[in-house]
């Protein structure tokens, strides 16, 4: 193999270590601080060699979390007033529970749904922003399955 094509072969690798490295500067983030992330959020790794492709996109994402003013929505299309001042946490999980008990499944439904999400353990865990993953979740299973949503409001 020739050098350029060892280079773009790890091309992609080398732009995701220059974004860890400007996310580490931009959020004044120590060498141990970012050890003790990847310890902690990676099966104990010690270094970002260790990490496939999919990790370090992981890792950028909660470097990105860290950095302020350089939070970004998960989904870039998505509505802002999809999440309207209105609907506290506690409007959320009214309407969650609301779901619950048309389609007459138990609180642990929606604690499975939120685990197989991958946001948390329990729905009560679940950070108030993402809640409307698991509301939109019960709907398609409403509408699948049929349920009668006459009542709902938006």
């Amino acid at each position: 193999m020739t050098k350029t094509a060892l280079k773009s072969d790890k091309s992609p690798r080398l732009k995701l270590y220059g974004r860890i490295h400007s996310l580490m500067a931009e959020g004044n983030i120590s060498d141990e601080i970012y050890r003790d992330i990847l310890f902690v959020n990676f099966d104990g790794a010690e270094s970002k060699s260790s990490l496939s492709e999919r990790q370090l996109l992981q890792l950028i994402q909660h470097l990105e979390t860290l950095v302020p003013g350089k939070q970004r929505r998960s989904y870039p299309g998505r509505p802002h007033n999809m999440n309207r001042p209105g609907q506290s946490r506690t409007d959320q999980l009214e309407k969650i529970e609301a779901l619950l008990t048309i389609g007459k499944l138990p609180w642990s439904y929606a604690d499975s749904i939120a685990k197989q999400m991958r946001l948390a353990d329990k729905v009560a865990w679940v950070k108030t922003e993402d809640l409307y993953k698991i509301t939109t979740a019960l709907r398609k299973r409403a509408q699948k399955e049929g349920w009668d949503l006459s009542g709902e409001t938006k």
